[in-house]
């Protein structure tokens, strides 16, 4: 049968559909996704990854790194040999990287983001540009629920808000100033910096984006993609489309849609958001970094 495959430069995460990455796992029966009336249309969660309440912290997670431990520190960092400089994962600068490694990733892929596998590929985390999102459309609160400090943030256009409890982080084996200060993860890399990650921190007067060091744990609040129809409807037929190494693959010939079902698939080298790729009968939405 034929094999088509669509180079991409970019980092690709399939979210529905077969031959994805993304782990069986489910978010708890609690979690709900909120929609904050945001222009790019995701909606977040009501609580962090590892927590079943708005304000309980939930787990750490280095970034990159997809489960709890107890050393946050270069010396246990998945992605690099032992230090900041020795990178073996999301590097583009060779100076940071091991023996000069360098991939040019700069966004988490699903096996890497701690909440696609921890609930499922339903749910990522959200990118540099959607956190900064977060906070110019949604009115900010410092306030305490249920004996937590934290954050609360209401959409400016339906009212609709979710809970941010001031968590802390971990460094090495310390908790560090939980109930003071908010440092959530995001799953882009920092610009230059390649051993930092960009991050949403927070304290009671300020907040803002900041590059964190990759190897300190943060808790991660999850974001789920806007749900738009477009007519084509995912079925049941046994047609493969996945990605893999940075490539869209169909054992069929396929065309690639927007959100508005307008077909782009001649703009293929241009790609970023989310698509809907239809190969034979199935459709699949894509989300292309």
């Amino acid at each position: 049968m034929k094999r088509n495959l669509l180079s991409l430069a970019v980092a690709i995460v399939a979210i529905a559909g077969a031959g994805t990455q993304a782990s069986a796992q489910t978010a708890p029966a609690e979690v709900q996704a909120v929609d904050l009336g945001l222009p790019s249309g995701i909606k977040w969660a009501s609580c962090n990854v590892g927590a079943t309440t708005p304000e309980g912290y939930g787990d750490y997670f280095a970034w990159g790194e997809t489960a709890p431990k107890e050393d946050y520190s270069w010396a246990t960092y998945k992605h690099a040999n032992g230090a900041y400089n020795k990178l073996t994962k999301y590097c583009n600068v060779a100076s940071y990287g091991n023996d000069g490694f360098t991939d040019g990733k700069i966004v988490l892929e699903p096996e890497d983001d701690a909440a696609t596998a921890n609930w499922g590929k339903e749910w990522r985390m959200p990118t540099n540009a959607e956190m900064d999102e977060l906070l110019n459309n949604c009115t900010w609160t410092w306030t305490t629920q249920n004996e937590v400090n934290g954050y609360l943030v209401v959409s400016k256009t339906n009212s609709n808000s979710i809970f941010l409890p001031a968590a802390g982080c971990l460094l090495d084996m310390q908790l560090n100033n939980a109930g003071n200060d908010g440092v959530y993860r995001s799953s882009s890399l920092s610009d230059g910096s390649p051993y930092n990650a960009w991050s949403l921190y927070f304290h009671s007067d300020d907040r803002r984006r900041v590059k964190y060091s990759r190897d300190e744990g943060f808790p991660v609040r999850p974001v789920q993609e806007k749900q738009t129809g477009t007519g084509l409807d995912d079925t049941a037929a046994d047609v493969a489309i996945y990605a893999q190494n940075g490539r869209i693959i169909c054992e069929q010939d396929f065309h690639i849609y927007d959100l508005l079902g307008r077909d782009v698939t001649r703009l293929n080298g241009h790609l970023n958001g989310v698509y809907v790729v239809k190969c034979g009968e199935r459709a699949q939405k894509i989300i292309v970094r």
